[in-house]
């Protein structure tokens, strides 16, 4: 039966190391049959590993680096009183908004510990951690505005208006959107075929060799796409 995760749990999860300066398409192998290609998109630091060997689309979630403004109790435990990070979850279909970037904030001052018996002096150094934290906030919240232009301009892609410099910079996943394309693996072929390009039937599709590395995939993709655009003018 098929999962899903619900809405009050899609606050969950932690960042792990950033991902290279261009991140390339991962392929995901989808529960019930079928792969998924994705790009994350530039602010996702996750490395998706546990999701390669099998998951559903819905499932999928890009996170962001967290911030986090953190404080000393009287008791000396060291809490998180915000903590803020941009998160989506690209195919969800259960209406919550989250298919599209968002901010995750998570108020953690819910222990009903004091900061203690605080001096002018220590109150000053907490007005200046939080003035720091509202800034990075504010920073983050920036780089949400870019995230989500950055996906309603990936949502009004027409193939038609792409020009050769689109199909070399664009992420893949937008490309095949654009074109209206879905990935098929295939085993070995005559000819040392590697990929092809299929749009006359009912479903277009780039077929890829299953063997090819996450590396080439996306460079023969762009080649593939690149041609028809060069072919129409």
């Amino acid at each position: 039966m098929q999962t899903k995760v619900p809405a009050a749990f899609k606050n969950s999860g932690a960042p792990v190391t950033p991902p290279a300066a261009e991140p390339q398409p991962i392929t995901y192998a989808l529960r019930g049959g079928g792969v998924l290609v994705e790009t994350c998109p530039t602010w996702c630091v996750l490395d998706h590993a546990d999701d390669i060997e099998g998951m559903y689309a819905e499932d999928l979630v890009h996170q962001g680096a967290e911030i986090e403004l953190r404080t000393t109790t009287v008791e000396g435990s060291r809490v998180s009183i915000l903590a803020a990070q941009i998160m989506q979850w690209p195919f969800s279909t259960d209406g919550s908004g989250s298919e599209v970037p968002y901010m995750a904030l998570r108020p953690e001052a819910s222990m009903g510990e004091a900061l203690g018996y605080s001096s002018p002096e220590d109150v000053e150094a907490e007005i200046s951690r939080t003035e720091a934290h509202l800034q990075s906030l504010r920073a983050l919240n920036a780089r949400l505005v870019e995230a989500r232009a950055e996906y309603e301009r990936s949502q009004g892609l027409l193939p038609e208006n792409l020009s050769v410099d689109d199909v070399r910079a664009l992420p893949v996943p937008v490309l095949l959107k654009a074109f209206g394309l879905k990935v098929v693996e295939f085993g070995d072929m005559p000819h040392g075929v590697q990929v092809w390009l299929d749009r006359t039937g009912s479903e277009p599709a780039v077929y890829l060799l299953r063997s090819l590395p996450q590396s080439a995939r996306e460079s023969l993709v762009r080649e593939c796409l690149t041609a028809v655009v060069e072919a129409r003018g």
